[in-house]
């Protein structure tokens, strides 16, 4: 049983480095721009088949629209607040040019980017970052490292975009959304959280970091 034991926690192992960095570097390296949703959504759906097996009774979390209230989105707004201020300085001061010009320039666009991204793109996104991580490695980590490796993965998973200041930001972002998930166990929460930020990174104008071939490093 102890052997048992053993090669299923070093298949574990393997499986959570996979996910963290070889998946990601694979997209990076191979995954042509046409494809990234697509991809997105049958990881998501193969993550799904993972969860219904090994947490079927929800253990780890859901959707949970009951932790949709009051006292659980009056933190998340302040903290949002807090962040969208820095961004804009850091935006203002660094990158001035780029200050909502998606929605001065593309106004039809911007409108349909807020009401798509969160369905087209959050949801699959905190299924895979947060649902199927807290299922399928919670045993495996403890809480303050599951967090951290949630927030990494979901920044080497934007590797793909060619840029410095995507993975990085999502690698906090992923933090901060991991701490949501793991207090409320609330899958919609946690995704009106992601999309808050998604919808005001493309508005603030620094959307161009977070779609397929936009580059940092110089411009």
């Amino acid at each position: 049983m102890k052997l048992i034991a053993r090669h299923a926690r070093l298949l574990l192992i393997i499986e959570l480095y996979a996910f963290v960095l070889a998946v990601p570097l694979l997209m990076w390296l191979f995954l042509p721009p046409r494809f990234i949703l697509p991809f997105l959504w049958v990881a998501a759906l193969v993550c799904y088949f993972v969860v219904k097996r090994v947490d079927a009774q929800g253990a780890t979390g859901g959707w949970n629209w009951a932790a949709v209230t009051r006292a659980n989105l009056t933190p998340i707004f302040w903290r949002f607040a807090l962040c969208a201020g820095l961004m804009a300085a850091a935006t203002a001061l660094l990158k001035p040019e780029l200050l909502f010009t998606f929605v001065r320039e593309r106004p039809l666009l911007w409108l349909a980017v807020m009401l798509l991204y969160p369905i087209l793109s959050v949801i699959a996104q905190e299924f895979i970052c947060r649902r199927y991580m807290f299922a399928r490695f919670s045993g495996l980590l403890s809480t303050r490292n599951l967090i951290i490796l949630s927030g990494i993965a979901f920044g080497m998973g934007h590797l793909l975009f060619n840029n410095w200041v995507s993975p990085t930001l999502c690698v906090i972002g992923g933090m901060i959304f991991a701490a949501t998930y793991h207090k409320t166990r609330s899958l919609a929460l946690v995704s009106i959280e992601h999309a808050l930020y998604g919808d005001f990174v493309f508005t603030l104008g620094l959307g161009r970091y977070f779609y397929h071939g936009a580059m940092a490093t110089g411009h």
